[in-house]
């Protein structure tokens, strides 16, 4: 096949207009009746996760304010019993229950 052969190929190719009349009849009609069916199918059971995160936000803030005011409270936290110049004491109160 020679370059002439296959560009007539192509002219002739863009030159058939199929038709397309019979697939445009009802289109908006089918679109609405698949949209309307998709929308009937309930939602999975995670789709309702992103509707309850301002709940779960809430939560861990709640509970990270509660741990942060019970460490400020505690003057027996570890941290002041490393930082502070309590005696080894408090450092093995605070890690055992036990007092040396």
């Amino acid at each position: 096949m020679n370059d002439e052969e296959l560009n007539q190929l192509f002219r002739s190719a863009r030159a058939h207009q199929p038709d397309t009349s019979r697939a445009e009849y009802g289109f908006e009609t089918r679109l609405l009746a698949r949209l309307r069916t998709d929308r009937e199918q309930p939602a999975p059971w995670y789709a309702f996760t992103w509707k309850l995160m301002p709940a779960f936000a809430a939560v861990v803030v709640v509970i990270g304010v509660r741990t942060v005011m019970e460490l400020g409270a505690d003057s027996n936290s570890l941290q002041t019993a490393i930082a502070g110049d309590h005696e080894e004491n408090t450092l093995v109160t605070y890690l055992t229950g036990d007092s040396l």
